[in-house]
């Protein structure tokens, strides 16, 4: 409520017209905040916008600094994301990138381009546009010598990357030239979220499965022994991707089951958005197969994860609509709508082509493929 208060109705302009902080204690306690956000991001998320609203209480009171930046740029990530304010994110992302500009303010905009790229851009505009920029935003952050956002922009964009449908060769190739490098600059962390989606690449082309599980296995034992819910989610949504390609739904609905609220963890990434569609489909194709009290429990399930990619899309997300239409497709089936659900699986084909999602193009073949088997077709 300060925070809004305090923003009144200023746009990103006004923002990045306010005057320099020149108070030398607010902002050493300025970059100590900043410090703090990066790390509790992956360990505590819910504490993690007490920090951000700290940040920019700060900046509106007393005056723009070099954190100001990534500052507006994480209160645009909470309103795209938990807030469901996308348009009021993207003016925060804007403001975020005109501090840049300003004189002095530039240490920070390889951090400025991770956030606004990776947790602000996707929820109004297609993912396919993120990707140029995080490659810019990697290759700066190398030239200035801030080597972890670098790598967080790299990773980023590995991901977005397998979620816009790259074919799947071109990835492994891509992945494979990219550890070494993540080696070299001593960037564990991005580096087995890389190694994970490598091994999923793999999988997905039928190369060394076994190994593939093993390794994702371990990364989720690491990922529990150090705390870091952020990377077990990541790695349970990789799963996710492996099982509902190979169509293996018991197996993806005791996955659902065991790995709890992944939303929290992946928050304002499109991961989040990522798993919420893999989860909604998994509720629908358990219920087709139950009856009774079960096949009722997980079509609710089905209906709120539903409800929330609907939400998105009314905010202008780009990014879902061919989910809407895959998973309407599956509900028509379920409810024992045969005309519908044929003209649904056309749509959500036709959509997934439209928007350049391949992959998921793919997976609304074999869903119509496996429905029009059932019925004889």
């Amino acid at each position: 409520i300060r925070v809004k208060r305090l923003l009144k109705n200023k746009t990103a302009e006004d923002i990045a017209n306010l005057p320099e902080l020149d108070d030398e204690r607010c902002e050493m306690g300025q970059r100590m905040n900043e410090n703090l956000a990066s790390c509790i991001y992956r360990v505590e998320p819910t504490m993690f916008p007490l920090i951000v609203f700290q940040l920019v209480t700060t900046t509106l009171k007393h005056g723009l600094s070099p954190t100001s930046s990534p500052g507006f740029a994480g209160l645009g990530m909470l309103l795209c994301g938990p807030f469901g304010k996308p348009h009021e994110g993207r003016e925060m992302a804007k403001a975020a990138e005109l501090i840049l500009e300003k004189p002095g303010m530039r240490s920070r905009a390889v951090r400025t381009i991770f956030a606004t790229q990776s947790f602000c851009y996707h929820w109004t505009s297609p993912l396919q546009d993120t990707i140029a920029p995080l490659l810019k935003g990697y290759q700066a952050g190398l030239e200035i010598g801030d080597n972890e956002s670098a790598c967080y922009c790299l990773f980023t964009r590995s991901y977005h990357l397998f979620f816009t449908g790259r074919a799947l060769d071109s990835i492994q190739k891509e992945l494979e030239a990219t550890i070494p490098v993540l080696t070299q600059l001593k960037q564990d962390e991005s580096k087995l979220s890389i190694i994970a989606l490598l091994a999923t690449v793999k999988k997905l082309r039928g190369i060394d499965a076994k190994a593939g599980d093993k390794i994702l296995d371990s990364i989720l034992a690491t990922a529990a022994s150090n705390g870091d819910f952020s990377l077990s989610a990541t790695v349970n949504l990789l799963k996710l991707e492996v099982f509902v390609f190979y169509q293996k739904w018991k197996e993806a609905i005791d996955l659902v089951r065991k790995a709890g609220n992944v939303r929290l963890f992946l928050s304002c990434f499109f991961s989040s958005v990522r798993y919420t569609f893999l989860e909604a489909l998994t509720f629908l194709k358990v219920a087709q197969s139950s009856s009774g009290w079960k096949k009722r429990q997980m079509k609710k399930c089905a209906h709120n994860a539903m409800q929330l990619i609907r939400g998105w899309a009314k905010n202008g997300n780009v990014n879902v609509v061919h989910y809407l239409r895959i998973l309407g497709a599956e509900l028509a089936v379920l409810n024992g709508k045969n005309e519908k659900a044929k003209k649904s699986f056309n749509a959500a084909i036709a959509a997934s082509s439209r928007n350049g999602f391949l992959q998921d193009r793919a997976l609304a073949h074999e869903l119509a493929s496996a429905y029009f088997k059932a019925q004889g077709d």
